[in-house]
């Protein structure tokens, strides 16, 4: 375990930011890009021997380790001339020599694509430390990367700030959802983010089978339009197969919808008819072609009736949803209004009550004099919101209603107009065969048997069609059952038994340590790590320094100790584990904490040193008060002797 101790704290906090700043992740201190240093390394830096200079250039180097032993060391400027602080100079090796000898590689970060370019640094850092940083939801994006600087406020508290709650202080900037439990799942191993992961990934998949249920479903309609036919789907969105309804194809016949396969029945044993008679002569086809002329011209103008029909029903169709629109929008203003008057009213105000008073209408304002109300009683504020509520709800529906009706009678206008398109082509034929001449074949017969053939064949395809599409809503269908049993399971937010024993020592941890540390406030069998949160709960209330609560600033102290070290004792009993091995603590005795519960604190911080953590305490302790704290604990003090941890480079 490494203590840096100085008289004062000149350098000693700069020396912690330093390395943050040497790794591109002062980003999880704010989002600015300004260097989190001082003075001594951007203007002026005072010396041991108390003289005072102008800093020139000044930049930060570290050299990390990872678990197995391959080193990297990374140079940063902080004031450079001519080198941009989003560079970072890297240098990577086996071991001590292999570093000696590397070359350099420059790469960049605070920068578009540093978590994932070839050349972006904390992709490269995350790669050295052997993390696979996941996709986690976000504000602004259905998924983000879950960024270095959202797990190393896991393993650094600064001075200023980092104490003031149990809690990390984590960076909100990046867009993370739940950023805090997202990079304590991480860093524990726990399967509850591999399950968050897979969660997504599955609601992918069901999103991805609404699309093509849709495009599916469209594809087929429009080929059925085509044909002025219309789809009867039963589902317009994906069903699991037990509700699931094969789609029925129908044609407009004589007025109303038929069956396709049926009309197409139809269809065959007229033609049949008409190629077993033949087709006639004009001239001997003349008495049928006038019979038939005048029940075409009487189809026409039948036809025409129903669509002149139909038009008036959509036009009072229209104007029906414009008047339910209008009067949706009337009582959404009319429901803020009111609900603007019972704050005021919850508030204390007296003013705009009259328009709610016994006399008064609160939705049109009239005066109630018993002439206009059967009671001569209006009804309240609060009545009154709930008789707009459900007017809106009636509103709603109505409109969804009229909306469908509008779309059925367009559907059937469409068919309407081809089939009056078809009877005026059978007017036009059977006019030109009875001015044309009598020897020729019958232009009305010839016409009728090719309309017929063309009409079965193009009704066949869009059967067969109708048919894949079928069976694709089939397959679709089971695919929608098993994305819904996975998301059902995965929806599930029991613990994993293997998350259960790691939050199981990381909760033991907890409440041993907040024991040892003298923990007065409440007892320490009273707080818990909350398994959903994943931060220090008393009686499931976010544990803050709350005097009202008997929380002291102290203990609030004793129990941040815990929660850093019972995070890290957790870790490394993860299979999984992905904690840095890093714990930097800069003056973690605040609020005049006991020195007791500090000894206990450094005598665990021990332990995990010993364990492989590498542990950097930061202190401008008097150095005898120091030494009491630290007696029997191995360490290594820096600086060795004097006040100052910075100097001037050599040369």
């Amino acid at each position: 375990m490494n203590v840096i101790a100085a008289p004062n704290s000149f350098g000693k906090s700069t020396l912690l930011q330093g390395v943050v700043y040497a790794l591109g992740l002062e980003g999880m201190f704010s989002s600015s890009r300004k260097p989190p240093f001082g003075p001594a390394m951007l203007t002026v830096a005072d010396f041991p021997d108390g003289g005072r200079s102008l800093v020139r250039e000044s930049w930060v180097s570290l050299t990390i380790a990872n678990e197995h032993g391959a080193l990297m060391r990374c140079k940063r400027f902080v004031r450079g001339d001519g080198v941009d602080t989003s560079l970072i100079m890297t240098w990577k090796g086996v071991n001590a020599a292999g570093l000696e000898r590397a070359n350099r590689i420059d790469m960049f970060v605070r920068q578009g694509g540093a978590a994932f370019r070839e050349l972006g640094f904390h992709r490269e850092l995350a790669e050295f430390l052997g993390w696979d940083l996941p996709q986690v939801p976000g504000f602004n994006a259905a998924e983000v990367t879950l960024y270095l600087e959202a797990l190393f406020p896991l393993f650094y508290v600064e001075q200023k700030s980092g104490w003031s709650g149990v809690a990390p202080r984590m960076p909100t900037y990046l867009g993370i959802r739940d950023v805090l439990r997202r990079s304590v799942e991480y860093v524990l191993g726990l399967s509850a983010l591999e399950r968050l992961t897979a969660l997504a990934a599955v609601r992918s998949e069901e999103d991805e089978i609404k699309k093509r249920w849709q495009s599916a479903s469209d594809r087929l309609s429009d080929s059925a339009k085509s044909l002025n036919c219309r789809v009867f789907l039963h589902q317009q969105s994906p069903v699991t197969p037990a509700h699931r309804q094969r789609g029925i194809v129908e044609v407009m016949e004589d007025s109303s919808w038929v069956p396709l396969e049926q009309q197409i029945g139809v269809w065959r044993r007229h033609l049949n008819e008409l190629e077993q008679t033949g087709v006639e002569a004009a001239g001997e086809h003349t008495e049928e072609a006038h019979t038939e002329l005048s029940s075409a011209e009487g189809a026409v103008r039948d036809i025409g009736v129903r669509i002149r029909l139909v038009d008036e029903q959509l036009n009072l169709s229209r104007t029906d949803l414009d008047s339910l629109a209008s009067r949706s929008a009337t009582l959404d203003q009319e429901r803020d209004r009111l609900a603007d008057l019972r704050k005021l009213r919850r508030l204390g105000s007296t003013l705009g009550i009259a328009s709610v008073s016994d006399d008064i209408c609160p939705t049109c304002g009239q005066s109630l004099d018993g002439r206009e109300s059967v009671t001569g009683i209006a009804a309240d504020l609060d009545q009154s919101m709930a008789e707009i509520d459900a007017e809106r709800e009636t509103i709603r529906a109505a409109s969804q209603s009229a909306e469908r009706r509008r779309a059925t009678l367009e559907r059937n206008r469409a068919a309407l107009q081809a089939a009056l398109h078809g009877a005026m082509r059978q007017v036009r034929a059977l006019r030109d065969e009875l001015v044309g001449p009598s020897g020729a074949p019958s232009r009305a017969q010839v016409q009728q048997q090719i309309l017929l053939s063309s009409s079965i064949e193009r009704a066949q395809r869009l059967l067969d069609l109708a048919d894949e599409a079928n069976d694709y809503f089939d397959d679709l269908a089971s695919q929608w059952q098993d994305v819904r049993d996975r998301l059902a399971d995965l929806r599930d937010g029991s613990l994993s038994r293997a998350d259960q024993r790691i939050m199981s020592v990381m909760q033991s941890s907890f409440r041993e340590q907040v024991g040892e540390y003298g923990l007065r406030s409440v007892p320490p069998s009273d707080l818990a790590i909350d398994e959903s949160a994943l931060i220090p709960v008393n009686d499931g209330v976010e544990l803050t320094f709350d005097l009202s609560m008997g929380i002291s600033a102290s203990d609030m102290i004793r129990t941040k100790w815990a929660y850093y070290l019972s995070l890290y004792e957790a870790a490394i009993f993860s299979s999984g584990n992905r904690h840095a091995r890093l714990l930097m603590l800069d003056e973690p005795r605040q609020q005049e904490t006991d020195r007791r519960s500090l000894a206990a604190f450094v005598k665990r911080l021990e332990r995990a040193a010993v364990s492989g953590c590498q542990v950097i305490y930061a202190t401008s302790e008097d150095r005898r008060d120091l030494d009491e704290v630290l007696r029997n604990v191995r360490v290594s003090m820096l600086p060795a002797r004097g006040p100052h941890l910075l100097a001037p480079a050599a040369g």
